[in-house]
């Protein structure tokens, strides 16, 4: 229920209406109120205006104009989103919809433009004689001066958020908080299944009637592992997942085991819990960064692979990615082990699952990064120092031979695609360094 409920959550903070829909139905009920209130407050404070008339003209014309500024921020961000896409990806246009400055300017466009509509439907014909409504025009005006500053800050806003170094840090940030949340749900499962050397079915083993398989073609979006866990102790069974979320299945793939009870087990059963965990595995045609950290991780990995294609050539952005990438990559060292278990309240073990261990986000990080820049010696080389900083902070022994792993694949690199001499040995020292570091010793 949780995974979903993440999933739901997404969807919203990543939408672009959803902020101004909201800020639209205070700016009615604004309006409502504001004319629903005594309206003889303010005349002494707003003498110009004596008659309806006046006021009924000054709302028309902020309301033109107000529409005037929403037509030309919304023009302004479709140009930035479209300059986003093609500099730094088409990926990247995600993050622009959810920020919540873009998000919270346009309500305040939108929600006033919907306090002066409202105003004026409210207002309607009314006779010469009919109270003034002196508040409803003060608070029109007091609108609109604050839309008009908001959008000097918008478009400020919008300046600052296309500079690479800006939306490297901002998508880092997500990365670490991506990270940690899910650490926070799967730390205790990783533990278990190390402790205990847990290791799942090849799916080509699984037989066909104890066989889980994918209902829909699609990325795995997110796995409720608790309701997975809660199906298979009432079915009185043990299910194995091979699959994680980030992961592409075809319709028909196997994707898990039933291993039910022999006294319990029946046809009904085995197909009501197989029925039940599907609807646990949640698959869709993209993607979800709160619920998939590769998929979070290769966002900057993509700002880099753009920054290195001949068509923009700016290795500057590449460094920045791969030193943000240095310093989110510590905290993937939680997932030390490929696999999590899950028990019942009796510690009979449930579930085990396959998931995204520091080998792979490693993988993910870097080989495409390395592969695009081999012929950059200025590239190469802060990926070796990277490296070398987190062997500083590497937990195990298997973490320090996926680092050792690409510290060779880099001077491999640069022996054989690098020709300057100096540049080449440069690297390889850089990347001989991981290779020697010594372990830390164990504290008596």
């Amino acid at each position: 229920m949780v995974q979903r409920l993440i999933r739901i959550w997404e969807f919203l903070a990543y939408s672009l209406w959803v902020s101004p829909l909201l800020f639209a139905l205070g700016g009615a009920g604004l309006a409502i109120g504001a004319m629903a209130l005594p309206q003889d407050a303010l005349h002494d404070i707003l003498p110009g205006f004596s008659d309806i008339g006046t006021i009924r003209g000054l709302l028309q014309t902020l309301l033109a104009t107000l529409v005037t500024m929403t037509t030309f921020a919304l023009s302004i961000t479709m140009v930035v989103l479209t300059l986003a896409a093609g500099s730094l990806g088409p990926r990247m246009i995600r993050n622009f919809m959810g920020d919540n400055k873009t998000q919270n300017a346009l309500g305040i466009f939108v929600g006033s433009i919907l306090f002066l509509i409202t105003s004026l439907v409210m207002m309607g014909n009314n006779p010469e004689t009919a109270p003034i409504p002196n508040l409803s025009a003060a608070l029109g005006i007091a609108l609109f001066v604050i839309s008009v500053f908001v959008l000097i800050l918008f478009v400020h806003h919008l300046g600052r958020s296309i500079v690479a170094d800006e939306v490297i840090q901002r998508i880092g940030k997500n990365l670490e908080d991506t990270i940690q949340s899910v650490c926070a749900t799967l730390a205790d499962p990783i533990k278990t299944a190390r402790n205990a050397k847990t290791t799942l079915p090849d799916p080509q083993d699984i037989a066909k009637d104890h066989a889980i398989t994918a209902s829909a073609s699609g990325y795995i979006q997110g796995i409720d592992y608790e309701k997975i866990c809660e199906t298979a102790t009432q079915a009185n069974s043990r299910v194995s997942l091979v699959i994680r979320a980030g992961q592409h299945v075809l319709a028909g793939d196997v994707i898990g085991q039933i291993d039910a009870a022999p006294k319990t087990a029946s046809p009904e059963k085995i197909t009501r819990c197989h029925a039940d965990i599907l609807e646990a595995i949640m698959i869709g045609s993209h993607r979800t960064a709160m619920l998939d950290v590769e998929f979070a991780l290769r966002q900057l990995v993509e700002v880099a692979l753009r920054a290195l294609s001949p068509g923009i050539n700016d290795p500057f952005t590449a460094i920045a990615a791969v030193y943000r990438l240095g310093r989110a990559l510590p905290h993937a060292m939680q997932f030390h082990y490929p696999v999590g278990i899950w028990h019942d309240d009796q510690h009979e073990i449930r579930l085990k699952a396959l998931l995204s261990d520091f080998e792979g986000m490693l993988g993910a990080a870097f080989d495409q990064i390395r592969q695009a820049a081999g012929a950059k010696p200025d590239v190469l080389l802060p990926l070796a120092e990277v490296l070398e900083s987190l062997m500083r902070q590497a937990q195990s022994g298997a973490q320090r031979e996926a680092l050792r792993a690409h510290a060779r694949m880099i001077a491999s690199t640069a022996k054989r695609n690098i020709p300057e001499e100096n540049d080449r040995e440069a690297v390889v020292r850089a990347a001989t360094r991981v290779l020697h570091h010594q372990e830390p010793t164990p504290k008596p």
